[in-house]
């Protein structure tokens, strides 16, 4: 039997969108267009960056999907934009 798939909910520049919101908010790139610079197109992140966005993307298709996500992972900034300075695991906890 056929997996029946459903339409997702968002449009194509919602997820754009979602993505943006994914690198800003977690890896701090501030947008996902080419720039055709290195020094604006590659980008140092922390690992705990990377699995943070990883998660969020996938707690996103859960949501999509119609799942709810078990254990959200937001990254916390300061009021300043910035996160704690010894980089530690509490700045991915909401």
């Amino acid at each position: 039997m056929a997996k029946k798939t459903s339409p997702t909910a968002l449009s194509p520049d919602e997820i754009e969108l979602l993505f943006e919101s994914i690198a800003l908010d977690h890896l701090f790139i501030e947008t996902l267009q080419t720039r055709h610079r290195d020094s604006l197109d590659f980008h140092d992140v922390s690992v705990w960056g990377v699995k943070s966005a990883l998660q969020a993307a996938f707690d996103a298709g859960l949501r999509a999907a119609g799942g709810t996500p078990k254990q959200p992972v937001h990254r916390s900034r300061k009021a300043n934009g910035t996160l704690p300075a010894n980089g530690s695991a509490a700045a991915l906890q909401a």
